[in-house]
């Protein structure tokens, strides 16, 4: 976790930097003008306080800019994560949707062979049925002749 920093510069830091520095910090964000910035000759070099206070906004900014691109690379890693997350559950629902397709399927063609063994019983029991009455009705025949 980064430190916390102190969020506001004070007009008098603003008043003591030199227009160029208040374009750069305010305008530009670009590597290029980064480094000018941080390594560039101070402007005065009689006065050491001013020197150390602009040494440490410095200091703030290059550390602030540090944690923006953590958060921005943060920030682009959750996007492709969460684009990821949307394929996968897209393959899920589609997966989904073929094993109740598939389902659905086998439970008509159980049925359906389940039928058929059922009429397939019932046929021969019928078979079975007319044929004692049939024997019956023969014997009957010929017991009466």
């Amino acid at each position: 976790m980064p430190p916390k920093f102190r969020r506001s510069v004070s007009r008098e830091d603003l008043r003591a930097a030199d227009d160029v520095e208040k374009e750069t910090l305010l305008e530009h964000d670009s590597d290029p003008d980064e480094e000018m910035l941080f390594n560039r000759p101070s402007t005065s070099h009689n006065e050491p306080y001013r020197d150390d206070k602009m040494d440490s906004v410095r200091i703030q900014i290059k550390e602030v800019t540090d944690v923006m691109r953590e958060n921005v690379q943060k920030v682009m890693e959750r996007g492709d994560k969460m684009e990821d997350l949307e394929v996968a559950s897209e393959r899920l629902t589609m997966a989904g949707m073929d094993f109740h397709n598939s389902a659905r399927k086998a439970h008509r063609r159980a049925w359906v062979q389940n039928m058929k063994a059922r009429i397939i019983v019932g046929v021969i029991v019928l078979i079975i049925v007319l044929s004692i009455l049939v024997l019956d009705i023969m014997v009957l025949y010929l017991v009466i002749r």
